[in-house]
């Protein structure tokens, strides 16, 4: 196998190895890392399962949910073509590394289905 161009590797964060055809993710919680081809993406989002309309008024009215809120996990969905899609929990502090990675990931997948 060819060496990984770039690794990302942070606490609160999945590992991430960027090769040249293919990426390849490891959860935080699982010990296998999960190949990609950026052919067979979709989509790629980095999101706050919590900004929603019915997850704003919960937080209205309960205390703990407006204590608590802040730190559940911000979610990176990867969607491919095939209509699957897999969930990796993230630190719901912002990091500008793991923000690089992601767009040079969705830069490729953009280059791919050109």
């Amino acid at each position: 196998m060819k060496n990984a161009s770039l690794i990302f590797e942070l606490n609160g964060y999945p590992s991430i190895k960027i090769y040249d055809d293919f990426f390849e993710i490891k959860a935080i919680d699982f010990s296998k890392l999960r190949k990609f081809n950026y052919s067979s993406i979709h989509k790629i989002k980095h999101f706050n399962p919590n900004n929603n309309w019915w997850t704003k008024i919960y937080i209205l009215g309960s205390i703990s949910a407006q204590i608590f809120a802040n730190d559940d996990p911000w979610i990176l969905r990867i969607e491919k073509k095939n209509g699957g899609s897999w969930d990796y929990q993230t630190s719901p502090k912002t990091n500008s590394e793991f923000n690089q990675v992601i767009d040079l990931i969705k830069l490729k997948v953009y280059k791919e289905s050109e």
